[in-house]
């Protein structure tokens, strides 16, 4: 594909040479007219505009061909790559796991140094029962208990 896009591509970069010679050179244009043997210069020019075309009809599809080949890598080359991201994200899940694992079950408890109080030793204070005056029932807010702005 490559090829035949370097072809196309250097093919109608020659046709547009000798084009631009024809154009400002009446004497090599003469010269092609009597080696084809087409002495009408408007026929000569339709030619020159048929080849012209054919060429630059032959480069689009070999560039528009080449374009989607290279889509077609591309798109091949970024779906390994989010394969490969995958594997390596699972990779990596399971190896913290493996680890946590390790570092779970091979660190001993240690044992409570002496004289210390063990865990649940400690009880918190019974809860106290509360008097009339710590809820207040009134929860109307007078204009004095308003905070100032």
């Amino acid at each position: 594909m490559l090829a035949l896009r370097r072809i196309a591509t250097v093919a109608v970069m020659v046709y547009l040479l000798l084009t631009l010679l024809f154009v400002v050179t009446a004497g090599a244009r003469d010269a092609m007219m009597a080696l084809t043997g087409n002495q009408d210069p408007a026929s000569f020019w339709y030619v020159m505009t048929l080849i012209g075309a054919a060429l630059l009809l032959l480069l689009l599809l070999t560039e528009n061909a080449y374009n989607v080949a290279m889509r077609r890598d591309i798109s091949r080359h970024e779906m390994k790559v989010n394969e490969l991201k995958a594997k390596l994200y699972d990779h990596q899940l399971e190896q913290r796991d493996r680890d946590v694992r390790t570092a779970t079950t091979a660190v001993p408890r240690p044992e409570p140094a002496p004289g210390a109080i063990p865990r649940g030793g400690i009880t918190p204070p019974a809860p106290t029962p509360y008097s009339g005056d710590d809820h207040p029932t009134d929860t109307t807010v007078r204009p004095s208990d308003r905070p100032l702005m």
